[in-house]
């Protein structure tokens, strides 16, 4: 997947450490050099960039748009472990643990507004929107699962709610906006956008499945039930166990679980069959975005597109 999109990867990353070079604010030095340090995959920006290529050319504003959706993941990320206190991400330490939840969060705006400068920029209304449609459904994805941290909800039907907000609905506007830049014809933009959707879910569901199973590196196990997060493993593991047990997801809400019983939940949600359970569903919403792309010929940016999805199902953290 990645090879036939080394050049235009290249250029990203190019372009992102740029966008984020020009300041002499001594803070936000500082803050800047550590974002820069971690890129990572960039699943975001692939989206992008394998979504247009599938209808044609990368060009500098693929490229740009690209860019904006990756500096606007990383605000978010950087915002999100504010609101859930983390000191770690992906292994590294934590923007605001380095400093300070007042720095974090002015540097997440800072690179929030980057990602906007580069979207306009481009002077595609189109791109304009989807990137707010976007910002909006991060921000009702991360408010919904802090309401139901406070509230009784433990339905599936609000936890793909949550998924599809803060984290699908991403790539599934890096999607459109690829296809769009390239001139897909709309019923193409919105097969890609649907597309994406349903890879989007598969990445949160895979994240949440690690959060029981672990992974490489990252995250240690267990830190969604810490920061009082109830996921799909464990929402299914409760499934006629509701009462017996009450007390724990009440302390889980309360955020006060302890290493012992995270680790109790763990097992628990493993002997119910819950990440089984949740793997199941995630290879049922793969085989639901494989579909999608059997309206395309077979070519090598279709074959990248499948192995994204693999990627994404099979990655170990």
């Amino acid at each position: 997947m990645t090879s036939l999109l080394d050049k235009d990867l290249t250029a990203c990353k190019e372009l992102l450490l740029q966008s984020l070079g020009h300041t002499d604010n001594p803070i936000l030095t500082r803050v800047l050099e550590l974002v820069k340090m971690r890129t990572g995959k960039m699943m975001r920006p692939q989206m992008v960039l394998l979504s247009a290529r599938l209808f044609g050319p990368v060009t500098p504003d693929i490229l740009s748009v690209a860019v904006a959706f990756e500096a606007l993941h990383t605000a978010s990320l950087i915002h999100d472990d504010v609101v859930d206190e983390s000191d770690e991400r992906r292994g590294h330490e934590s923007i605001n643990h380095a400093q300070t939840n007042r720095v974090a969060i002015l540097c997440g705006d800072y690179i929030l507004g980057e990602a906007l400068q580069l979207i306009a920029s481009i002077g595609n209304l189109q791109i304009v929107q989807l990137m707010s449609k976007a910002s909006k459904a991060l921000a009702e994805g991360e408010l919904l699962q802090l309401h139901t941290i406070q509230s009784a909800d433990l339905s599936e039907a609000t936890y793909f709610r949550i998924i599809t907000d803060k984290t699908a609905a991403l790539f599934a506007a890096c999607a459109a906006s690829g296809a769009t830049l390239a001139g897909a014809s709309p019923t193409d933009i919105d097969t890609l956008y649907r597309f994406a959707l349903l890879v989007g879910q598969c990445f949160q569901i895979k994240d949440d499945i690690l959060d029981y199973v672990g992974g490489d590196i990252g995250k240690p196990k267990g830190n969604d039930l810490k920061e009082g997060k109830i996921t799909l493993p464990l929402l299914y593991a409760l499934r006629g166990h509701e009462q017996e047990m009450a007390p724990y997801v009440q302390k889980i809400k309360q955020g006060q679980v302890t290493p012992d019983e995270i680790g109790q939940l763990i097992e628990f949600t493993e002997q119910q069959g819950g990440t089984r359970y949740a793997t199941s569903k995630m290879n049922e919403i793969a085989d639901r975005a494989r579909q999608l792309l059997t309206r395309y010929e077979d070519s090598p940016v279709k074959t990248a597109l499948m192995e994204y999805i693999d990627y994404v199902i099979q990655r170990k953290y």
